[in-house]
């Protein structure tokens, strides 16, 4: 296990041997996401699927249809860096790279953990050798921990959101209380930055370039797919969870060969003020 220290005392550590995956991110004494265990094989929902994963090139599973380069290839559920051995380039005490080159589609994503003045910066480039444009769906896929009064805000209005799941493409509301069923829902406007407030004022901030990332996806569940409650913040480089769908909506980054795709998002923690309550699951406005 490999551990990166950032400032803002944050602190994160990663599992090279598991995908890469974030198991602990820490700041002030407070683990910001649900526990990650053991999992099997090719199951990517299951006990223990806490953490922070880079899901790419899909979320949902599907085939691609007729109109890329890649007709008729399949994409696993939250696609395949997650299940895949990834190298380790380098690290020491304020980074971690790491690299993985995807099964499914002819990909290769580089990520840079790296410990900055206020916080934590994860660096990402992805690049193809194909002949032709690849269609690249990739999301941050952090499950943070949702105790009670743990709220999601986003910068600024709160926007229009389009549910995801359970149904599909329909205008909500933003959720005011962390149900029992899960909701996913993309924002119907890009977005810069997105927070995860604790009830004590402890705040994990996202933040993001969304001329790159457009698009952003957000998760409440309280207990359908996962252990213990949790939220997620997704920014992402297409609309929605299959990849398939975005391609034929125009929706997603295409990676061209021979230029590499570059982005970042950067994490800062401030600690709250215990003698502080906001009622639980607070809408977040």
């Amino acid at each position: 296990m490999l551990a990166v220290q950032g400032g803002g005392g944050i602190t994160v550590r990663v599992d090279v041997a598991d995908g890469a995956r974030i198991t602990s991110l820490t700041s002030g004494g407070r683990e910001w996401l649900a526990p990650s265990g053991p999992r099997s094989p090719g199951v990517f929902v299951q006990p223990g699927s806490g953490g922070w994963d880079e899901v790419v090139p899909t979320v949902a599973a599907c085939v691609l249809a007729d109109g890329t380069a890649l007709t008729g290839t399949a994409l696993a559920d939250h696609g395949d860096a997650w299940q895949t051995p990834w190298t380790l380039d380098s690290a020491d005490a304020r980074h971690v790279q790491t690299t993985v080159r995807l099964a499914s589609l002819p990909i290769s994503l580089t990520r840079r953990i790296e410990g900055t003045g206020t916080g934590i910066r994860l660096a990402y480039t992805a690049s193809t050798d194909a002949a032709a444009p690849v269609p690249l769906a990739w999301c941050a896929h952090p499950l943070f921990a949702a105790d009670a009064g743990t709220r999601l805000v986003p910068a600024g209005p709160v926007p229009g959101l389009i549910e995801e799941y359970p149904r599909y493409r329909v205008p909500r509301d933003w959720p005011s209380v962390v149900a029992p069923t899960a909701i996913k829902a993309f924002t119907d406007a890009p977005a810069a930055s997105a927070a995860v407030v604790h009830a004590n004022g402890d705040t994990l901030t996202l933040s993001w370039d969304s001329v790159l990332l457009p698009y952003l996806g957000l998760y409440w569940d309280g207990g359908e797919f996962t252990d213990t409650p949790v939220v997620a913040i997704e920014p992402s480089t297409a609309f929605g969870d299959s990849a398939v769908r975005a391609v034929a909506e125009g929706r997603i980054r295409l990676l061209e060969p021979g230029r590499p795709f570059r982005w970042w998002v950067q994490l800062t923690a401030i600690a709250g003020d215990a003698s502080i309550v906001i009622p639980p699951f607070a809408a977040g406005e």
